[in-house]
């Protein structure tokens, strides 16, 4: 319907047809209105959940790599204080072994005589008992000569201990490495869960808003038109229409003119 149809139908009319539009448009947003609210109430505690899993994920691998982090560190301290002493000691001679080769050599021959008398002897109970306590006091003299000769080289000890705690610290930094390996799927997982639930949610409340201004918007016009209707009220349009037909511009074109002036008007003031 161009200008000269609409200047042909009478005020009357065409606010009956603007009424019977909006009449059908808020008929028609409830329906689709609801729809996007139980799709909104659908995906907000999901997108919340998978949001929270995500989270959880990240702060867990966050937790996992300050721990491998700081236990490769340390243990790279520990080293660098064995090799520290280690070079202590083998400028003042060397490292000497607390519990040498020829040591255990030689309580494990006394240990097998003894056994061997125990098996071959006939002695009674009380024998066999002064066997056993002989081998007893063999093991805790040795053990006795070993910790005296640890005792000496206390550096030598602290190397060790310095050794293993460091070893201890790096399978400790392996295992939290490996475990961050596994919630990486887990993590990808979630986020991905999370955008999909999320860009639903955010798609339902932008179309819900729309539709509740719509609503509203629709509503207004609703009484508006009515109201107009019922009181035979048309003299504005009367008027517009005759403004139209001897050349002038529309109410709505004058809207438009007069918005643009305001805003150039605006324009200049800034500048």
């Amino acid at each position: 319907m161009d200008a000269k149809d609409l200047l042909a139908v009478s005020p009357k009319l065409l606010a009956q047809a603007i009424l019977h539009r909006r009449e059908r448009i808020a008929d028609l947003i409830p329906n689709d209105l609801e729809s996007r609210r139980t799709e909104q109430a659908e995906a907000e505690p999901l997108a919340k959940a998978a949001r929270e899993k995500r989270d959880k994920i990240n702060t867990q691998v966050a937790n996992l790599k300050k721990e491998r982090n700081e236990s490769q560190k340390a243990a790279r301290a520990l080293f660098e204080q064995a090799n520290e002493i280690r070079e202590v000691l083998m400028a003042e001679g060397g490292i000497k072994d607390p519990d040498p080769k020829w040591a255990k050599e030689k309580l494990s021959q006394k240990l097998s005589q003894i056994e061997t008398q125990l098996e071959t002897s006939a002695g009674t109970h009380k024998t066999e008992e002064k066997f056993i306590n002989e081998m007893k006091a063999l093991i805790r003299e040795h053990q006795e000569w070993v910790s005296q000769r640890s005792e000496s080289q206390p550096m030598v000890e602290k190397m060790r201990a310095a050794q293993s705690k460091a070893r201890d610290l790096l399978d400790t930094a392996q295992k939290a490495h490996d475990a961050m390996g596994e919630l990486v799927d887990a993590n990808a997982e979630s986020h991905q869960s999370f955008i999909q639930w999320e860009e639903v949610r955010r798609r339902s409340t932008g179309r819900a808003h729309k539709l509740e201004d719509a609503l509203a918007s629709s509503q207004s016009a609703l009484e508006f038109w009515q109201g107009r209707v019922e009181k035979n009220d048309f003299v504005d349009l009367s008027t517009n229409a005759e403004r139209v037909r001897k050349g002038g511009l529309s109410s709505k074109a004058i809207v438009k003119e007069k918005r643009e002036q305001s805003e150039k008007t605006k324009g200049g003031e800034e500048e």
